[in-house]
């Protein structure tokens, strides 16, 4: 048996056999009271009665009576004179017979016996006499033996309840309690209760929301070390070879031009989607404040959207830009061109297998302050739930020999000019990425 078991049922059982001794008890008592009321109601009956008779206050009479009654009877002529003869009892020496009101009353002349006087005219009683009822005898009777019964009934099934509701549930949280940090853990039920279970229920809740939180960051910060020691060793070896592939190709432009263009053309977007990656890298492994200046929102688009229109074209999506100019924030121009292209890539390889139409749209909204919401739309097959909820950790992709970095850093760095980045799906079915900027003053 364990402690709080233990705590629990002792408790509770002495409480049991101290309730069911102070209910026999009373009913022994309210038994032997209504008793010795009914005995007195007898004996004032039959006064009555012989009253109404005329009957003498003989011993004949007397003897009759008791044997119709199941009782010894007598007649006194004098209250404080005369002994009932064969009674046992002295009348003289019993203070509670001399106390009984004039219209009589029950009183024990001794141990074993008890007495019912009733007056029946002046100076003149009848007395019942029999063997008294002792407490003891009250206890096997129905009406105590129900009492018992309904109050050892009441008694399980509060036992019941108090098993259900605080030690079954403390046993589910013991069960659980080893796996506090697992992040697919459901709730607990208890959680709904208003009382100190239910506290303790969302206090654990709480808890393995946090531990899975503290898990994540760690895992975080672990794989941004890890970034970070590859990013410092191998930027510096990347860069170098890839700034004198650019420097060749637009010197190589300049000499065979019209030849070769659209090679040309592809081997610096190629070089373009490499520095874009370093630098997406060098970002994540040492991040920096962004250098915040005045630019419009429109402009950084349509450039982006320019420059990847023929990697659209390749995989056959359409690209529709809605943008007017006007949209001005207050942000670093680098680092959000670096964040629409991530985005506009993104769509384009969820729809490089069949085409498709990729639309970007802006509305203005003033709730908790104003804002700029860029909204890119594609036709694709959308966010799984995964992706809608982990989109945005880094090193989390569901595209085959994709790595996780794109939306990680462009959720970084909205984050970093006090907007945020949201993942859901479009009424049509396809993918909507959002953007919320702040609007400048």
């Amino acid at each position: 048996m364990n402690s709080l078991t233990r705590r629990l049922t002792l408790p509770f059982v002495a409480f049991v056999v101290a309730g069911s001794l102070a209910l026999v008890l009373w009913i022994g008592v309210e038994e032997q009271r209504q008793s010795r009321e009914q005995f007195a109601a007898m004996a004032r009956t039959n006064a009555a009665f012989i009253r109404s008779q005329n009957l003498p206050a003989s011993e004949r009479t007397a003897q009759a009576l008791g044997e119709v009654l199941g009782v010894r009877v007598y007649f006194l002529d004098a209250l404080n004179e005369w002994t009932p003869p064969g009674s046992g009892w002295d009348k003289t020496s019993t203070a509670e017979y001399q106390a009984l009101p004039a219209e009589g009353g029950v009183f024990s002349p001794e141990i074993s016996t008890e007495a019912a006087v009733a007056r029946i005219a002046q100076g003149r009683s009848l007395v019942l006499l029999r063997a008294a009822e002792p407490l003891t005898e009250f206890l096997f009777r129905p009406r105590t033996l129900g009492v018992l019964g309904a109050f050892w009934a009441l008694s399980l099934a509060l036992a019941w309840v108090l098993a259900r509701g605080i030690v079954r549930p403390l046993r589910g949280f013991v069960a659980r309690l080893p796996h506090i940090a697992e992040e697919n853990s459901e709730p607990l039920p208890e959680a709904s209760r208003t009382d100190e279970i239910g506290q303790l229920a969302r206090a654990y809740d709480s808890t393995r929301t946090q531990l899975a939180d503290e898990r994540r960051a760690r895992e975080q910060a672990e794989r941004l070390a890890t970034l970070g020691k590859m990013t410092t060793g191998l930027a510096h070896e990347i860069n170098n070879p890839v700034a004198a592939i650019k420097l060749h190709t637009q010197l190589l432009e300049a000499e065979v031009a019209g030849a070769h263009d659209e090679r040309l053309s592809i081997i610096l977007a190629e070089t373009a989607k490499i520095e874009s990656l370093v630098s997406q890298w060098m970002f994540l492994a040492r991040p920096q404040p962004p250098q915040l200046a005045p630019c419009d929102l429109a402009d950084l688009i349509s450039a982006s959207v320019k420059t990847l229109t023929p990697a659209a074209a390749h995989a056959n999506v359409k690209i529709i830009n809605q943008l007017t100019p006007g949209l001005i924030v207050n942000g670093d121009r680098r680092r959000l061109a670096q964040a629409f292209d991530n985005i506009i890539i993104n769509a384009i390889h969820a729809m490089s297998a069949r085409g498709g139409e990729l639309k970007i749209e802006c509305r203005v909204t003033s709730d908790k302050g104003r804002k700029n919401i860029i909204s890119f739309t594609d036709t694709g097959a959308g966010f799984s739930s995964a992706a809608i909820a982990k989109g945005t950790e880094l090193f989390f992709s569901e595209k085959e020999g994709g790595m996780g970095i794109g939306l990680s850093v462009t959720s970084e760095i909205l984050r970093a000019h006090g907007g945020e980045l949201r993942l859901a799906n479009a009424a049509s079915g396809g993918a909507e990425v959002s953007l919320h900027l702040p609007a400048a003053n």
